[in-house]
């Protein structure tokens, strides 16, 4: 019986393998080092997008305030309530907000002279609501019956801080602390405020509200507006 020289004996035997067993005994230490490089750029690539995750929170942070607002100014109408979006600045690095009903005084109730002129009329008494500080001053900030959840404090991402709050009562620095409210009304005001907020303390972006409509505008830069009985204008 004649044997085979080695070499041919170890052909033999390797074209005798299953497909997976001739693969697997095919993979040099090259195509080995190929693959891990592969992994290796895959990760990195990976490592690079998710350092901007920060970036797109904080993006959809923005919106869904954005949304908050407009939202806040219809369901004042449907509810016929008081809403209220509570910014707290008691913790400058770590700011809050959440949704809540007042329930002001009735009209009858209003202290004289609250109620201010405007395009030859007189505001509602919405609106004398949103400008006279001593109206409802008692009343309790209680979670709106119809979305209770809203109540719960929800903290600016990481990297958002609010630089100030300009409403029609004046601006609010966020340096002195304290709550600032943005009121909605069941007639259909919402009440002008700006929001001039920074991203990683450099970036500004300023959040206009529109208080006879409730849209907003997302400005990406530091842009002041002041009430001025009905007049909007830039600050100087």
């Amino acid at each position: 019986m004649s044997l085979l020289p080695d070499h041919k004996s170890r052909n033999l035997a390797r074209a005798q393998l299953k497909p997976k067993q001739r693969l697997a005994a095919g993979f040099t230490l090259v195509e080995l080092v190929a693959v891990l490089a592969v992994i290796g750029v895959l990760t990195t690539f990976a490592t690079w997008r998710l350092g901007n995750f920060d970036f797109w929170r904080q993006e959809t942070f923005i919106r869904k305030f954005s949304e908050t607002i407009i939202f806040l100014h219809h369901q004042a109408i449907f509810d016929q309530m008081y809403y209220a979006l509570e910014i707290d600045l008691s913790k400058q690095s770590k700011p809050t907000y959440k949704v809540g009903v007042f329930n002001p005084d009735p009209p009858s109730a209003l202290a004289p002279g609250a109620t201010a002129s405007v395009a030859g009329g007189n505001l509602s008494t919405a609106l004398a609501f949103f400008l006279s500080p001593s109206v409802g001053t008692a009343q309790a900030f209680t979670p709106s019956p119809t979305f209770p959840s809203l109540a719960e404090a929800v903290e600016f991402p990481k990297g958002v801080t609010v630089e100030d709050i300009r409403t029609m009562n004046g601006k609010h620095r966020a340096v002195d602390g304290g709550k600032v409210y943005v009121m909605f009304s069941p007639r259909g005001f919402s009440e002008f405020a700006v929001f001039h907020l920074r991203l990683n303390q450099e970036a500004p972006v300023t959040i206009l509200v529109n208080p006879f409509t409730g849209t907003t505008e997302i400005l990406r830069e530091y842009k002041d507006y002041k009430w001025s009985y009905g007049k909007k204008g830039k600050d100087s």
